[in-house]
């Protein structure tokens, strides 16, 4: 006996020693595993700040429209954070601060008075006058590859009484137990027997916290007992504030398609909307009622639900004292305040996202993206979005009037750039908010007369002669193609002139003029030029280059067309303009770069001829709803396959592409289908004119319907930009003048007449 009592010490002292080391080795382990918790958080990707000064070219509208995309409310009285008030003047804003690469922006009132089209005056609560405000930058998406949105907060971040609600509601007895609570598990233990069933597991935070981490859900008591080790060896291990603010981090308050709702932080925005510091007594009660059965008590689905354990959750606090019992029940009687659907941060704005995506997967890996927390701060102007999405609308609903677009199945691809810089404002790829194939980077379609102003550009650029008023024929041509094949294109009205202007040739797109113009100063060079401009010319070069048979995407269309507005500077189109990590470093800013695409005299040139088109072409209805001065180009291809519009004033350039996606015959018209599109676009904004500064070699004159030169005071007289050594054989009188000028010579000489 005494034999078998020793071995039984023996053993029970192995196994004491087993289970002691066991748990030491567990203890370091959890250890290990919490002190380096932290949260996969997707990148988040930010639009541009609304930035506000006396004298910025905003109106209250636009204010109040960002505003509202920012989820700040509307009230009455003097407003309180993420709050705004309307009065005659002007309006006053609690603006929520923002940590912004290159310093914080302060939470602060403030108050905005607006003159006609700008901001007048900025001041602060003290009435002292402000030089700059910035709100807080919208975002457009948080990139995420596990399936979970992240809004990370920290316990000093939470309303006031928040923690007090959820340790009322959830575990009374959080700051007195070791982690789990032995009342709690009798009386769960109870319940469980009465029922028949596991209906009750009386789980501390600290446990809820254990089993979210690093167990299963599996409803077992070997599960519960693990739960229960783990979570007395955390709180025993770290602090009641460490163990909170991992709660509210990880705790599991929904699901919205595939992605999971983790923390009070992100279910703050999921159902409301805004910071969970901004959220009203009744609010904050919802989400903490959600704890028990986000899926049972989904607000959206099952309000009355939700509304029964809300009061339920207010209730239990004032009972304890947490609350009064008046704020209870006045918070009680509120309505649930919860957006019919969730806030799409990528539904918005699907197609920019993507080509932010795009941009980012050069330098960044998916992992970074995806799990470290990076702040993509983009080029994105919500109030151009805001033009070219009602700009989208207006040209589908004009094309189902006229019966292109019964079968819903047009599409669309449009963008917005700035003109100096090449930041892309805005992106549209598609028809609607789906996003699918992206139109705008992988569309590749034939752009027709939008390689007109490019053809006209290579043919200055090689005979320096030619300018604005230079005269090109306009007849019937035909010639054999690189096939052997006669071509024979003809102008689109089926019309003939005999002789324009080269601007007419530009501004009113006419097809035999821009053949002749080409074949005259020479079809190789012409089209060695267009490759340099980045079109494509392929290996056979067909004439047919020159009317616009190479395929493009928006995209590109809009980088050529950037360096040709720009004087010829080419400026590499881009999206992402600062990329910071968790902690506020800048990792990567892109630097501003430019690369000469053609010379100025070209450039400049060419965009006066789009400035014809705008005022008088086939670009009026865009250049005439605007009193500022802009330039345009429209391209059609054969049986209007496809409709194009390029509109462009001091700022910014706009690029619209309207067909179906199966290439099939649609009688499209660039002035018809995709004009409207980027006309709407610039509704929002504050437009300027097209520069009128000439570069070197170029000076302003004046000549007459004819292309001779005459006094500014001859009717019918325009100014052009021409070359600053051009021999000035002006008329006579402001008439007819010499046929045998300058210009009727080249003409004759060129064509051999």
């Amino acid at each position: 006996m005494k034999r078998w009592w020793h071995l039984f010490l023996k053993l029970s002292l192995t196994l004491l020693v087993a289970v002691g080391l066991g748990l030491v080795y567990l203890n370091a382990h959890l250890t290990r595993q919490f002190e380096s918790l932290s949260w996969a958080v997707g990148a988040k990707i930010f639009a541009r700040p609304l930035e506000l000064y006396q004298g910025a070219p905003f109106t209250l509208d636009q204010v109040r429209f960002e505003l509202d995309l920012l989820n700040y409310q509307n009230v009455q009285g003097r407003p309180g954070q993420g709050q705004y008030q309307l009065d005659d003047q002007g309006i006053q804003v609690g603006i929520r601060g923002h940590a912004f690469p290159d310093g914080v922006e302060p939470d602060r009132f403030v108050r905005i008075d607006f003159a006609p089209r700008q901001v007048s005056a900025l001041t602060d609560g003290r009435a002292q006058s402000l030089d700059i405000i910035r709100f807080e930058p919208l975002v457009l998406a948080q990139l995420s590859g596990a399936h979970a949105d992240r809004e990370i907060i920290r316990l000093n971040e939470l309303p006031p009484r928040f923690v007090d609600l959820l340790i009322a509601v959830e575990d009374r007895g959080f700051y007195d137990h070791a982690g789990i609570s032995v009342t709690g598990i009798l009386r769960a233990a109870l319940n469980n027997v009465l029922a028949g069933r596991f209906a009750q597991g009386g789980s501390t935070l600290t446990q809820q916290l254990v089993k979210n981490l690093y167990l299963t859900r599996e409803r077992t008591l070997s599960r519960k007992a693990l739960e229960a080790i783990y979570a007395i060896l955390i709180d025993a291990g770290f602090s009641k504030e460490r163990i909170l603010e991992a709660y509210v981090n990880e705790v599991f308050l929904g699901q919205w398609g595939n992605r999971a709702i983790h923390g009070f932080g992100t279910a703050s925005q999921f159902y409301f909307g805004r910071p969970i510091n901004e959220l009203s007594l009744s609010q904050q009660a919802l989400l903490i009622g959600l704890i028990k059965g986000p899926s049972a008590l989904n607000p959206r689905r099952f309000p009355e639900r939700a509304i029964e354990r809300r009061n339920l959750v207010l209730t239990l606090a004032a009972s304890q004292g947490v609350i009064t019992q008046t704020a209870a029940e006045a918070a009680s009687k509120r309505s649930l305040s919860v957006p019919k659907s969730p806030a799409d941060r990528i539904g918005r704005f699907p197609g920019y996202v993507s080509v932010v995506r795009r941009e980012l997967t050069h330098d960044y890996s998916s992992k970074q993206l995806t799990m470290a927390g990076l702040k993509i701060y983009t080029a994105l102007d919500p109030q151009v979005h805001r033009g070219l999405v009602e700009g989208r609308k207006q040209s589908l609903a004009r094309l189902r009037d006229i019966g292109l677009d019964a079968t819903a199945e047009v599409q669309l691809g449009a963008l917005v750039v700035d003109i100096p810089t090449g930041e892309i404002q805005a992106v549209l790829a598609g028809r609607d908010h789906r996003i699918g194939f992206h139109r705008v980077l992988d569309a590749r379609r034939q752009i027709g007369s939008l390689v007109k102003p490019f053809v006209v550009a290579a043919a200055i650029e090689q005979d320096t002669d030619l300018h604005a008023g230079s005269l090109v024929r306009d007849e019937a041509v035909s010639i054999l193609d690189d096939q052997g094949a006669v071509w024979a294109p003809k102008n689109y009205d089926r019309t003939e002139q005999g002789v324009v202007r080269l601007e007419t040739v530009v501004a009113n797109s006419i097809n035999q003029a821009t053949v002749h113009l080409a074949f005259g100063v020479g079809l190789d060079p012409i089209l060695e030029r267009l490759q340099t401009y980045g079109i494509p010319v392929g290996p056979t070069k067909p004439p047919a280059t020159v009317l616009g048979v190479s395929e493009m995407s928006p995209y590109q269309v809009a980088s050529r067309y950037q360096g040709l507005l720009n004087q010829g500077h080419l400026a590499p189109l881009k999206a992402v303009r600062t990329v910071v990590d968790e902690t506020g470093r800048t990792l990567s800013k892109r630097p501003f770069q430019t690369s000469r695409l053609m010379t100025a005299r070209a450039a400049v040139q060419v965009d006066h001829m789009m400035r014809v088109g705008a005022k008088v072409g086939t670009g009026r209805a865009f250049g005439t709803r605007y009193a500022e001065v802009m330039a345009s180009k429209t391209g059609t291809t054969d049986d209007g396959r496809d409709a194009w519009f390029v509109g462009a004033d001091g700022r910014r350039l706009g690029v619209a592409w309207v067909g179906f996606d199966d290439n099939r015959k649609a009688g499209l018209v660039g002035s018809v289908a995709a004009l409207p599109v980027i006309t709407d676009a610039f509704q929002y904004v504050q437009r300027s004119n097209r520069s009128s500064t000439l570069p070197d070699g170029l000076r302003y004159i004046w000549i007459n319907q004819s292309g001779q030169i005459v006094d500014q005071s001859c009717e019918g007289a325009e100014k052009r930009p021409l070359p600053i050594d051009y021999p000035e054989a002006r008329a006579d009188d402001c008439g007819a003048g010499d046929s045998d000028s300058q210009d009727g010579r080249w003409l004759k000489n060129w064509f051999g007449g």
